[in-house]
């Protein structure tokens, strides 16, 4: 009863994230045309947890993550602190890591991280090599941005050697959360088989 009622409020967040993400497509449409973009795809991105059905802890964090760093893009707020942009690059592929890793599970192009055959190692392992996918990709999107639509964000060579290994860094951390969470009898949240 109270996971079920902890489930629901969770939901309910997530989608009082989602909300926000299309107040913000509004909001953004008298700043920029790139940003009304960039958050209407995010806005649409933002379903994909929530069809799929992943842990409501999982859509939330999805949520949160993505809305923050698409916000912290369309807001210029990865100038305000320089430990800024290495903590929503830390945070977010982790976050993302995980849910791809329980989604791809789930069509068994991945191990699941429940699956009993697996070394206890292979989990983290497996969500690492995911996360850092997905920190590349983030990395070849800030140079599409900066040298096809030359937008004023701080990149070089050493902002993305500290992205990726933020990212992968996040991503292990994210590993390391799911097998624990395996481990401790999580198997139908952690895969998304529950009810």
């Amino acid at each position: 009863m109270v996971a079920t009622v902890c489930s629901r409020a969770l939901r309910i967040t997530a989608d009082g994230v989602r909300f926000l993400v299309l107040a913000s497509v509004v909001a953004a449409g008298v700043a920029s045309r790139e940003g009304t973009l960039l958050l209407a795809v995010l806005f649409l991105a933002l379903f994909v947890p929530r069809v799929a059905r992943l842990p409501a802890l999982l859509d939330l964090l999805v949520c949160a993550s993505l809305t923050w760093a698409t916000w912290s893009q369309v807001w210029h707020w990865y100038r305000v602190v320089g430990w800024y942009d290495t903590a929503v690059h830390f945070v977010t592929p982790g976050v993302v890591a995980a849910a791809l890793h329980l989604l791809l599970s789930r069509y068994r192009l991945l191990p699941s991280p429940d699956d009993v055959r697996l070394r206890r190692a292979a989990v983290p392992l497996i969500t690492t090599a995911v996360g850092a996918v997905v920190a590349c990709l983030w990395e070849m999107y800030e140079w599409l941005v900066v040298d096809v639509f030359d937008e004023p964000i701080r990149v070089g060579y050493q902002d993305t050697v500290v992205d990726l290994a933020a990212g992968m860094g996040g991503s292990l951390t994210a590993g390391l959360t799911l097998a624990w969470w395996a481990a401790r009898g999580g198997r139908a949240g952690v895969a998304g088989r529950g009810p």
